[in-house]
């Protein structure tokens, strides 16, 4: 009975705690950080090098390269929630969908505007890479802001020798 109580004051301390202590305000952005420790020299430059390609690839709206990174069986979801499952399809998303919707100069600035928030390496074969840019790809929810922020979460996994993207979840305020 005793650990229900416990259970539920961290609950409480979570849910209705004072949340200054516990997150940052929404436009801060913390400095860049490596949680855990890559198997390799190696594996950090291929970890390094995939997320520089996969900006290379959306700063020109390139889909062939941009799925080359993925995995056959990634999964992808936007910040409209539209889930896409499998390298072809998502292909197909990016060359028919969402490239056309919009002037490349929007990719580019999106690039040009993108940081590295954290690299988690997870054991020898993951790792994750959170992401976020400023761009003019649709309105910000904040009024008086030219640009949205929208932030990437990229699961890499190790695939024999390369590493792929696995997962993509794409984020913003809206």
């Amino acid at each position: 009975m005793k650990k229900n109580y416990a259970v539920a004051a961290v609950l409480c301390l979570t849910f209705f705690g004072p949340t200054h202590v516990m997150a940052q305000e929404r436009r801060e952005v913390p400095e860049f950080r490596i949680y855990g420790e890559p198997s390799s020299a190696e594996d950090k430059a291929a970890v390094d090098g995939l997320v520089q390609s996969f900006k290379d690839a959306w700063a020109l709206q390139d889909a062939v390269a941009l799925v080359a990174l993925h995995a056959s069986d990634t999964e992808w979801i936007n910040a409209y929630a539209r889930l896409i499952r499998g390298a072809e399809p998502l292909g197909n998303f990016l060359k028919e969908r969402l490239f056309p919707a919009f002037d490349p100069a929007i990719s580019r600035q999106e690039v040009a505007n993108m940081h590295t928030i954290s690299i988690r390496f997870l054991g020898r074969e993951a790792a994750v890479v959170h992401l976020y840019t400023e761009g003019r790809r649709g309105a910000s929810r904040n009024s008086g802001e030219e640009t949205r922020r929208t932030h990437m979460h990229l699961v890499l996994e190790q695939r024999a020798s390369n590493w792929k993207i696995v997962h993509t979840a794409i984020m913003d305020a809206r």
